[in-house]
């Protein structure tokens, strides 16, 4: 992202940026993987029009601008031995990022995430939420003030067989790097609060409970045995918590001090995968 203020392409990258690139570059290294640095300029129809009539580069176009600043990134990311380049894409980013992971056949996407209200988020969605949803690859996430040596791993898991690869990509991060494994399931046991209303006696309601416990508990064992999850040299700790998910997973995450959060996604199409999820 080169944007600043209203600025369309600058020479100044923010904090997001740069997590992300450290971050990329980190992963790069570690794998012995290259990086293709991308940056998608929102523009107005006009001024795309005028940047691709300008056949001869005539003009200094934000384009221009932002192709100079890729080629400083990939220069400086070649001199510490990773293999990089660069691609300029006009239109929106989560569409371009989606449009070139696909064309390159590319493993993951990474980019930085600035920090929202839970109004904003939910209202108008950030890049990176509508990425998960359209990337037809892994999507990694990077926020500037997180940044930090992984040592704990959680993978959140609804036990879908979209939480099964969630799951295999987890255990193969945890051994790539050294770290110890969570495998977490939120169960939301609000609904039972609703059969005492319905005269259901708080006995029945506790064996219920530990019911949704143990079935929960029983499938994610079977979900782990079909994978390798034996050789993690840290371990594999699965921990159920109570509470609607996207309350019960973050206060986990911060209560346990997890450094990567993986999840899966069921993939919607249309207005579900704008409204749900």
């Amino acid at each position: 992202d080169l944007h600043q203020g209203d600025r369309v392409a600058s020479k100044e990258l923010s904090l997001e940026s740069r997590a992300a690139i450290e971050e990329a570059v980190g992963l790069a290294i570690h794998s012995g993987g290259s990086i293709t640095f991308c940056c998608a300029l929102n523009v107005s129809a006009q001024t795309a029009t005028l940047i691709e009539k300008d056949h001869q580069n005539l003009l200094r176009t934000v384009e221009d601008v932002a192709a100079e600043m890729l080629d400083l990134i990939v220069a400086d990311v070649t001199s510490k031995g990773v293999t990089a380049d660069k691609a300029v894409r006009i239109g929106p980013p989560d569409e371009q990022l989606s449009k070139l992971a696909l064309e390159g056949r590319y493993d993951i996407v990474v980019v930085g995430t600035r920090s929202r209200n839970r109004a904003t988020r939910t209202l108008f969605g950030s890049t990176a939420q509508k990425l998960i949803r359209t990337a037809p690859c892994a999507v990694w996430i990077v926020k500037p003030e997180e940044v930090r040596e992984i040592r704990e791993i959680c993978v959140a898991t609804d036990m879908s067989e979209a939480g099964r690869p969630a799951l295999a990509e987890a255990i193969a991060i945890a051994r790539a790097l050294d770290a110890k494994l969570f495998v977490v399931h939120a169960i939301d046991i609000a609904e039972l609060s609703y059969l005492l209303m319905a005269g259901v006696s708080a006995d029945e309601i506790v064996a219920a409970r530990q019911r949704m416990i143990d079935e929960a508990q029983s499938t994610l064992q079977l979900q782990l045995a079909a994978t390798d999850y034996r050789t993690l040299p840290h371990g594999v700790k699965v921990e159920m918590v109570e509470g609607a998910p996207d309350e019960a997973i973050p206060k986990f995450v911060v209560d346990n001090e997890i450094d990567i959060l993986v999840m899966g996604t069921q993939g919607r199409s249309g207005l579900s995968r704008l409204v749900m999820g």
